[in-house]
């Protein structure tokens, strides 16, 4: 029988996905189809589902999935037909099989090692099941061919034991205590742990060796040469489909692909260290690849981005013009102007005036110029009524101006070497002017007048004389601004001569364990006929 010699049972229960090796892939699946054993009906395999995939193919019976569903390796179809059904004959693909010459070493892979895990003889690697019977010939970490290493084999004398060995191995097994199964000797009579009476193993006499051999179920296919064939009829369409994708993976022949040296030496480029390697060259490769991509897209919104801006803000000027110049009696935004503008709010493009960017102006003196002028409306608010952010503080670092600043002009944004360029010409656009300071440690600060040298150290002196000495907590505090800051500040001024300090390191412990400071009394001061500067 053609199904009996060439196909396998599997459990039906199982999804199919399931019963898949690692490298191969379900291509397609058609129900309602029947199985011909040969030219007659397979009365088991009438109604079920075909599967097909690179290697193999499928029948899931619909009602005895665990006992009627079996499996065929596509190694063994050597040709195919199709016919296309007429009157009540439904369509059928005829499977033609033929014993596939392999190797012997082919066939002992082919049966055992597809399902049991092996251990490479070169590297020690144990590869684990699940693959194909091609790749299972090859070792998962040193990509050495199974076949390539002699495999060290038992003498025939010593792997089968003789007839006369055969009792005195059943003898020498161990003897489960029938009360607490623990395995005894077979030489005692009694348990050893409990002292039970052990149960004596029965002899079983062998076979006489004229004993008749069980025929062959399959024997009566050995002696036919004429190939086989299985047919499977399809109930209710699908045929052509399902033909085209079997012929498909029929002449792919996946089966065979670890077998011809090439493709031994891709599926070993892709083991061990070196595959590994050659993996993470691959991802960091493909990373570069989408982060330049990426930029690019970056560079390409920018650009869309800063034209929509140019956009809004022409819109919006156009727009206010046109308010500004029509008459009381007349509506001041007609229809198309509301809803222009609703657009641009809903954009986020709703803007008074785009950033000034170095493609707009071509001289570079103007460009600075035009900088400035827009670094002033950040800082101090481009109205009377709007705030920026030094409308409430005296001093800022440098640092937030510059992030308050990008931040504003969105996607336009200035290097920290651009904003120094302009940072000098803001006293020409501010009111008050605001002045660039670097201070004793290094860090740049934007100041009021009131915060120059001069102002601040007057101020301090006059509050010393006033109120007593101060600690830097409290200048900060009367100061509005930042303790490190204030720190700073304060440091400038003792070092101009015109404050000093009052701590223990200078063994004066009158104003507790905290560094105060006070004014200068030793200016001007006339010792020895000599005044004391500072």
């Amino acid at each position: 029988m053609t199904l009996r010699r060439w196909t396998k049972p599997v459990d039906g229960t199982i999804p199919v996905q399931a019963l898949l090796y690692d490298d191969e892939v379900l291509l397609a699946t058609q129900d309602n189809v029947g199985v011909y054993d040969g030219n007659q009906k397979s009365p088991n395999h009438q109604s079920g589902t075909v599967y097909v995939s690179t290697h193999r193919l499928f029948y899931i019976s619909s009602e005895h999935r665990r006992s009627r569903s079996f499996v065929m390796d596509l190694s063994y179809v050597t040709r195919t037909e199709h016919y296309a059904g007429l009157f009540k004959s439904s369509p059928k693909v005829t499977l033609y099989i033929t014993s596939p010459t392999l190797s012997p070493e082919t066939v002992a892979v082919d049966s055992s090692a597809v399902f049991e895990s092996w251990e490479c003889e070169v590297c020690g690697y144990r590869n684990p099941p699940g693959l194909s019977p091609a790749a299972a010939r090859i070792c998962g970490l040193c990509g050495i061919s199974r076949d390539s290493v002699p495999a060290q084999q038992t003498p025939l004398s010593n792997a089968i034991p003789s007839s006369s060995s055969m009792p005195s191995l059943h003898e020498s097994s161990e003897i489960a205590c029938s009360a607490c199964t623990f395995l005894n000797h077979p030489s005692l009579q009694a348990c050893e742990i409990c002292g039970t009476p052990l149960p004596r193993p029965r002899t079983s006499k062998s076979a006489p060796s004229s004993r008749p051999v069980s025929p062959d179920l399959s024997d009566d296919d050995a002696g036919d040469s004429s190939p086989q064939l299985i047919k499977i009829s399809f109930r209710k369409g699908g045929d052509k489909v399902f033909y085209g994708i079997l012929r498909t993976s029929l002449k792919g022949k996946a089966w065979l692909m670890a077998a011809t040296p090439s493709a031994v030496d891709s599926e070993a480029n892709r083991k061990g260290i070196s595959g590994i390697l050659k993996a993470a060259e691959n991802s960091a490769q493909n990373r570069v690849i989408n982060m330049d991509a990426a930029f690019q897209d970056i560079e390409a919104l920018k650009v869309r981005t800063r034209e929509m801006v140019h956009l809004a803000a022409d819109l919006n000027e156009k727009l206010t013009a046109l308010s500004s110049t029509a008459d009381p009696g007349v509506t001041v935004e007609p229809e198309e102007a509301t809803f222009i503008r609703s657009s641009l709010s809903q954009l986020g493009l709703q803007m008074t005036n785009a950033p000034v960017t170095q493609d707009m102006i071509t001289d570079e003196e103007r460009w600075t110029e035009q900088l400035a002028q827009e670094l002033s409306g950040v800082l101090q608010g481009k109205t009377r009524n709007s705030t920026g952010l030094m409308r409430e503080r005296g001093l800022i670092a440098l640092d937030e101006v510059w992030g308050g600043w990008n931040r504003a002009r969105g996607v336009s944004l200035l290097p920290p070497a651009t904003m120094l360029q302009v940072t000098p010409l803001l006293p020409r656009f501010t009111e008050p002017p605001i002045h660039l300071r670097t201070l004793s440690s290094g860090m740049r600060v934007l100041h009021t007048p009131a915060f120059a040298s001069m102002a601040f150290a007057t101020r301090l002196i006059e509050g010393m004389t006033t109120s007593g000495p101060k600690t830097v907590a409290q200048i900060a505090t009367e100061e509005r601004i930042a303790i490190p800051m204030a720190s700073e500040l304060v440091i400038g001024a003792e070092a101009d001569g015109d404050i000093c300090r009052d701590d223990e390191a200078c063994m004066i412990t009158g104003g507790g364990n905290q560094t105060r400071y006070t004014a200068n009394v030793f200016v001007g001061y006339v010792w020895d006929g000599h005044a004391v500067e500072s």
